[in-house]
């Protein structure tokens, strides 16, 4: 390891010490997702390392566990993840908020059922834990529970009618059960309150305009529905590097890759 790696390891590293880290060369850390840079890498450690220490002090502290669950989680270090969300739920098994994390973290695994039980907790604590019943939805979607998947997004819609994610996803349920007139509907509902609005460029938000667009096409609603401009809209925020010419192209490659997505 190197005398920087060393350093950061061993207290809270210097402006050189994080210049100097590089993560290809720390041992302690497990294979962590490409999407990171080392310098984002070197401030999750730098974090990890803070709430390693304050765990010393106090190690039945929830939150600490909480606080340093989601940082193994960011460089794939899924046991730990797990470990601490864990015990920061067995510190504070009446966290709702504790629990949706677990939950999350649970799901992420492929363990479903063990994360419904968080997640139904979590709910029981919090009956307006709306990401609670968002997460909740999405597990029962990977069941193929969809009644109690849309239950859970109409719960949520019901509580909290402007919260996009669950527009977005009880759309694709209503997709997946071949309902698209509904999945229109929510579709259009989710990209008033994204990027149409508030700027948000992230990924959900950005595949809702293509969804949109192809359920549109799906139905007919190709000019009425604006459907090319929704396409459009999906490859300027996916930032794609070949600009399409005009909507007439547009639709030509909707149509010749609709059954593709």
């Amino acid at each position: 390891m190197s005398s920087a790696n060393s350093r950061l390891l061993a207290k809270h590293p210097t402006m050189s010490d994080l210049e100097h880290y590089n993560p290809l060369n720390d041992p302690s850390l497990p294979p962590f997702s490409k999407n990171l840079t080392w310098k984002d890498i070197a401030k999750r450690v730098e974090a990890r390392e803070y709430w390693k220490s304050k765990m010393k002090t106090n190690p039945g502290n929830s939150r600490y566990h909480h606080n340093l669950a989601p940082l193994h989680g960011e460089v794939n270090n899924t046991r730990d993840e797990i470990k601490h969300h864990r015990m920061a739920v067995e510190y504070n098994p009446g966290s709702s908020n504790a629990r949706n994390d677990y939950g999350l973290a649970l799901y992420r695994q492929g363990r479903y059922d063990q994360a419904e039980v968080q997640l139904l907790e979590a709910i029981a604590i919090n009956k307006e834990n709306v990401v609670a019943m968002n997460n909740l939805a999405a597990v029962y979607c990977k069941k193929g529970k969809f009644s109690k998947a849309q239950k859970e997004c109409e719960r949520v819609i019901t509580l909290d009618p402007n919260n996009a994610m669950a527009h977005r996803n009880i759309a694709k349920i209503f997709d997946t059960l071949g309902n698209t007139r509904d999945a229109v509907k929510h579709n259009r509902i989710a990209i008033q309150l994204g990027p149409g609005i508030h700027g948000v460029t992230q990924h959900a938000d950005t595949m809702t305009y293509r969804n949109l667009a192809r359920q549109l096409v799906a139905r007919g609603q190709t000019v009425s529905g604006h459907a090319n401009a929704h396409y459009d809209a999906y490859r300027a925020l996916a930032y794609k590097v070949n600009v399409l010419p005009n909507s007439q192209k547009t639709k030509e490659l909707l149509i010749r890759t609709k059954t593709k997505f």
